[in-house]
């Protein structure tokens, strides 16, 4: 499962009113009829993030391995020029040149 976090773009210490506000700009650039799974991990990251007890719950029970793109994302954000493709990070992390 992807990150909540890095996924609606906010900062793990963000509040409610920050979150909700990142969750409706997430839907306006990725309505349902655009891109159906994007619109559903979105819902799904904003369901467990959305309060500060689900945050809360969220970090303490939370055991789902980090996605790849989750550990790319932290790695070397996307506005940062020069950033490897995922094929790269995927050839780099097997030892292939």
């Amino acid at each position: 499962m992807r990150d909540p976090y890095l996924l609606l773009g906010v900062d793990d210490q963000a509040d409610d009113a920050t979150i909700a506000a990142a969750y409706r700009q997430a839907l306006r650039r990725f309505p349902p009829e655009r891109d159906a799974n994007m619109f559903q991990a979105i819902q799904t990251a904003y369901g467990r993030i959305a309060t500060r007890r689900q945050r809360l719950a969220h970090e303490l029970f939370d055991t789902d391995p980090p996605a790849l793109d989750d550990i790319l994302e932290r790695a070397a954000p996307r506005e940062r020029p020069g950033r490897p493709s995922l094929r790269q990070w995927h050839d780099l992390l097997n030892g292939e040149p």
